[in-house]
């Protein structure tokens, strides 16, 4: 597993430790794993459908 620092505003900090205190959730780090999840989900499909639009177009107009 691999770590990431994150910094984020006080008031974003301190709803998420009002969460843990109020037992919604083990740690902050547990909301930034799901908003990523969530994120690379949604947006995932956008990536690959850019990747192969470029694909296609060097293989229509490469440098080759």
């Amino acid at each position: 597993m691999k770590s990431i620092t994150v910094e984020c505003p006080d008031r974003i900090h301190d709803q998420l430790e009002q969460m843990v205190q109020a037992g919604w959730i083990k740690a902050p780090g547990e909301v930034v794993i799901e908003a990523l999840r969530r994120f690379l989900e949604s947006h995932g499909s956008d990536l690959k459908e850019s990747q192969i639009l470029k694909d296609v177009e060097w293989g229509l107009h490469g440098d080759d």
